[in-house]
């Protein structure tokens, strides 16, 4: 009987020895991979055709051009300032002249229309027996030709007769010699015997005196600019003028001159850029001589090319904003050459600025003004948020230009970042790029994201910016803007993620 209750109590005993556990679900780890950019960054894309070209060899290059005009010549002014008394008349016929010339030295005329002017004559001391004195100007005609007469009677004798000269041409029209004297003719009526004193003359001619066609000589005569304003205008894309020193440019200038004068032109290239930092430039030849400007002929204006490239780069080291002209003047000199001009005379100047983009660079951000945007799925942000194990940025970046550099990833939940104000993203990653030279291929960079910076990926939009750092270079570089001239950038979000079987 007392075998029948061993088995029951030894298996008693040994169930009583033995812990049961619970089963366990199977899990495994799963690579979510969350893209994020896959774009081309073309030089190409600096282009706007206004200020940012490329040359015959695909050279990107800085360009911009302005213009500017000296003021319309207006009228000549002339000062004979004459005052010539006590001239007597005898007899009934004399032909005499009187000195009429600038008292400024500066202009001698061959021929002119009198715009505006005036002299003055009077008759004085007359014989009793005078009725009429006629005054014949040869030099000084009116439109037909007829030449200019001034009658004294008894009215006027001893008085001071005014002659305006509107409208008067003083010389001929083609004439090749200067006029420094006026010729006169002088008829006394009823004629008096040989020697006998008709009269005493005087002439005054004390106030300027305008001309407007004009031929002659012009002595240190100046012609200033019209507008020394800005008169080129230079906006750099992505901020440019802060990440690089342009080495090497070229001013042009093409002057159209419809001035019949030659002259020397000098002025001053003044350069301001947008730290208000100012540099001011000499305009002077590779020689250091001011400009000569040739006269335009009988026929026409003349066209005069200046290539102005003497210490122009000393000016472009400042990265100018806007370039303009000041002091700038025409200086006139034709010795004994005859010149030509009208009132409506002016000179015009283009200017052109040509920089090819062969640079030294500096460590400034180029920030790309596209903002990217991104959704992430619900269940990729669940996934990210309860079971990531790890996340990184991975990154391939091929670089097709000579220079290495840093990108710079900014990321945020909200739009609108702005690279220079951390308040307005959430983290920065930044990734180093070798050059063409030192690598041609993708480079690879992961980036390992710490928790508050994975936590971005678990909103449901996410914003990214990001900006193109250069790296110093002690020597210049050329970029060049053809379709093989770019940095191609691929990223995507690569996270490890704990997949656990549920019941």
């Amino acid at each position: 009987m007392k075998k029948c209750y061993l088995l029951p109590i030894i298996t008693l005993i040994l169930l009583s020895a033995c812990e049961v556990k619970k089963p366990t679900m199977p899990s495994w780890t799963v690579d979510l991979n969350i893209p994020l950019i896959n774009d081309m960054f073309y030089v190409s894309d600096l282009v706007d055709s206004v200020n940012v070209v490329t040359d015959e060899h695909e050279v990107l290059t800085f360009v911009s051009n302005g213009e500017a005009n000296t003021n319309q010549f207006g009228n000549l002014s002339y000062s004979p300032m004459v005052d010539e008394e006590g001239i007597p008349i005898l007899g009934s016929e004399l032909n005499f002249t009187v000195p009429f010339e600038d008292s400024a030295g500066k202009v001698s005329v061959a021929y002119a229309e009198i715009a505006e002017g005036i002299f003055q004559s009077r008759f004085r001391n007359l014989n009793p027996d005078v009725q009429q004195i006629s005054l014949t100007f040869y030099d000084l005609y009116g439109e037909n030709n007829q030449n200019l007469v001034i009658t004294a009677n008894p009215d006027n004798f001893g008085n001071w007769i005014t002659t305006d000269l509107e409208g008067l041409h003083w010389g001929e029209a083609n004439a090749t010699q200067v006029i420094d004297e006026l010729h006169i003719s002088l008829q006394v009526s009823p004629a008096l015997p040989a020697g006998v004193q008709a009269a005493i003359f005087d002439f005054k001619a004390m106030d300027a005196i305008e001309f407007g066609e004009f031929r002659g000589t012009l002595q240190d005569y100046p012609i200033g600019l019209e507008d020394t304003g800005s008169i080129v205008n230079i906006e750099y894309p992505y901020n440019l003028n802060h990440a690089i020193t342009l080495q090497n440019a070229m001013l042009q200038i093409t002057l159209t001159n419809y001035i019949g004068f030659g002259s020397v032109f000098s002025g001053q290239l003044e350069a301001i850029n947008d730290e208000g930092e100012i540099y001011i430039l000499d305009i002077l030849d590779e020689n250091g001589n001011n400009f000569q400007i040739e006269p335009s002929s009988e026929t026409g204006p003349v066209t005069v090319d200046i290539p102005f490239q003497h210490n122009i780069n000393e000016l472009l080291q400042i990265m100018p904003t806007s370039i303009r002209i000041i002091n700038g003047s025409f200086l006139i000199n034709s010795g004994d050459n005859i010149g030509h001009l009208r009132p409506t005379d002016y000179m015009h100047l283009d200017y052109f600025i040509n920089a090819p983009l062969i640079i030294t660079l500096h460590n400034y951000d180029i920030v790309i003004k596209e903002e990217q945007e991104f959704n992430i799925p619900e269940e990729n942000r669940e996934r990210i948020q309860k079971n990531a194990v790890s996340v990184a940025l991975n990154l391939d970046i091929q670089n097709k230009l000579p220079i290495g550099a840093a990108a710079k990833l900014f990321f945020s939940n909200t739009p609108d970042i702005d690279t220079q104000n951390p308040a307005s993203y959430a983290f920065m990653k930044i990734a180093e790029i070798k050059s063409v030279n030192e690598d041609a291929g993708f480079q690879n960079v992961d980036l390992t994201l710490n928790e508050n910076e994975l936590n971005v990926f678990t909103a449901e939009q996410v914003y990214m910016r990001f900006a193109f750092s250069f790296n110093e270079t002690g020597t210049p570089v050329t970029i060049n803007a053809s379709t093989a001239d770019y940095i191609h950038l691929k990223g995507m979000v690569h996270a490890t993620v704990l997949i656990e079987e549920e019941n």
